[in-house]
């Protein structure tokens, strides 16, 4: 744990100078690259820590040619199986290719943070605690979700092309990015009596039969392999999350979805990408309580690519705090929430994240991965 509480505490720490202090562009960009080969380390360089870890070295081991990586062999979402096989070739380690995995989705963050919420650390401290740690060890659908999350700046731009090709590349790496071809909808404002009725209305439909249906229809017509993916992780998801979801889930996103449609629009006016964020996020709430009782294969690996704009949303609220000092109490706070929804988002698995165990740190810890 002493690594997690390290690094929340430090992107705390840069998130105080960030709202306080008027840092030159070049202190600045040192500092953000120091902590972007940090975190690309800490997640490059663990070793049995994470989901899914014996699951992606054997996939990793099992590419030698390009021809173990078609797509005939292996599953559809061919890209990672080429990306696996790019790095092999010059070099044939595992976590050499989580380095350059880290990188990459490192970079796409961090990029995407500070270009739709103007800041950069204390956004990343939120993302940091309530979304990357519990996606550790998800590589395909990490930076599937990177990607979606760099194109929708062209979406704003109404750059639709880039955006499109980003999408399918994305898709390359996880069949879930798929969903991402809904966010060019978000692109508007919704009225409050508009949105009410259609959080009640799914709701409802949430509560019938129907979604499982149709998610059954849609799986048997995608093909023999396909469909059996998707009956493996409908089978798997539900026998892992149990049959509902906590309170809790439905609870968070009611009360900080309030607090977004309060401000949003003072913060439409100070951040262009606001109005997207929300949407997104809106989008998210909805699949929750659409699919939360029937089909929680959809929450868990859909609802990531609209739940990442969770952070950058409550991030986004110091904006209202023209004081300094109002700032840093509601950067304090904001971490202290962090922290909590850090340990919620690693409960179902916290024996595969504490402790950190590394090539060089808790190197001799045994654990035992499923």
């Amino acid at each position: 744990m002493t690594i997690y509480i390290f690094s929340i505490l430090l992107l705390l720490l840069l998130s105080y100078l960030e709202l306080t202090i008027a840092m030159s562009p070049a202190t600045k960009k040192a500092i953000s690259l120091f902590v972007y080969v940090f975190l690309v380390l800490q997640v490059g360089l663990r070793w049995e820590t994470g989901t899914d870890w014996n699951a992606y070295l054997q996939h990793f081991e099992s590419i030698n040619s390009f021809s173990s990586a078609s797509p005939s062999l292996m599953s559809p979402e061919y890209g990672y199986n080429i990306a696996v096989w790019l790095v092999k070739i010059a070099f044939p380690n595992y976590s050499v290719f989580l380095l350059i995995h880290a990188a990459a989705c490192f970079y796409l963050f961090f990029n995407s943070i500070k270009r739709y919420t103007g800041m950069l650390f204390l956004p990343l401290m939120v993302f940091y605690c309530t979304t990357l740690i519990s996606s550790t060890g998800a590589n395909r659908q990490l930076i599937a979700v990177a990607i979606g999350f760099y194109a929708l700046r062209y979406i704003y731009e109404k750059k639709y092309t880039y955006f499109f090709l980003l999408v399918a590349l994305a898709c390359m790496f996880h069949y879930s990015a798929l969903i991402l071809l809904l966010f060019p909808l978000f692109n508007q404002k919704i009225r409050p009596v508009t949105l009410l009725l259609i959080l009640v209305g799914y709701i409802a439909l949430g509560a019938t039969k129907l979604p499982l249906q149709l998610f059954s229809v849609i799986g048997n017509s995608l093909g023999e392999l396909e469909s059996t993916k998707v009956v493996a992780d409908l089978g798997g998801s539900n026998s892992f999350l149990g049959s509902g979801l906590s309170i809790f889930g439905p609870v968070k996103r009611v009360v900080l979805l309030t607090l977004f449609l309060y401000n949003r629009r003072s913060l439409g006016e100070k951040l262009r990408y606001y109005n997207l964020m929300l949407n997104a996020y809106i989008a998210g709430v909805v699949i929750y309580v659409l699919f939360a009782n029937s089909l929680l294969i959809i929450v868990s690996r859909g609802d990531m690519y609209f739940n990442i704009m969770e952070p950058l949303l409550l991030a986004s609220q110091v904006y209202l705090l023209k004081r300094r000092s109002n700032r840093l109490v509601m950067a304090s706070a904001l971490c202290g929430l962090s922290f909590a929804l850090f340990l919620y988002s690693i409960s179902p698995y916290r024996d595969l994240f504490v402790p950190y165990k590394g090539l060089i740190i808790n190197t001799e810890y045994s654990r035992s991965m499923y």
